[in-house]
């Protein structure tokens, strides 16, 4: 590499350059320091969030969110309007609301076991259930 010799006129605007962009890089570099902050925290956001969803992801092969759609419904009065809090804000409730009701869980009496019948009366089982009933001296 070979040397650069610089006049003073070639300092001068060297300098010049290095005032006018002192403060866009002493911002960038501020920047640098929230991005470096901010990836730390979502890191171990997103850690807590892992361990919480290893079971479901176990279970289902599914996260929760792939499972359940979050929805909020504002409340609404009786003519119609949206219900407000004493400071004026919108009521609302939030519900989690499954996305694929029919195909991840089984829609309760369409189970595949059939239950068990109850014993008719007179049957083997109603005379073991007296013999064990019955005091013995």
């Amino acid at each position: 590499m070979s040397e650069k010799i610089l006049n003073a006129r070639e300092l001068a605007q060297v300098k010049r350059i290095a005032q006018n962009v002192d403060a866009d890089y002493q911002s960038v570099c501020k920047i640098n320091e929230k991005i470096k902050e901010l990836t730390a925290q979502r890191d171990s956001l997103q850690q807590g969030i892992d361990e919480m969803e290893a079971p479901v992801i176990r279970k289902t092969g599914f996260k929760s969110t792939d499972i359940y759609t979050k929805v909020i419904v504002p409340q609404m009065n009786e003519d119609g309007t949206a219900k407000v809090d004493k400071n004026g804000r919108p009521i609302k409730v939030t519900k989690y609301v499954l996305k694929y009701p029919d195909t991840i869980i089984p829609v309760a009496g369409n189970t595949a076991t059939p239950a068990p019948e109850a014993p008719a009366a007179g049957s083997d089982f109603d005379k073991d259930a007296e013999q064990l009933n019955t005091p013995t001296l």
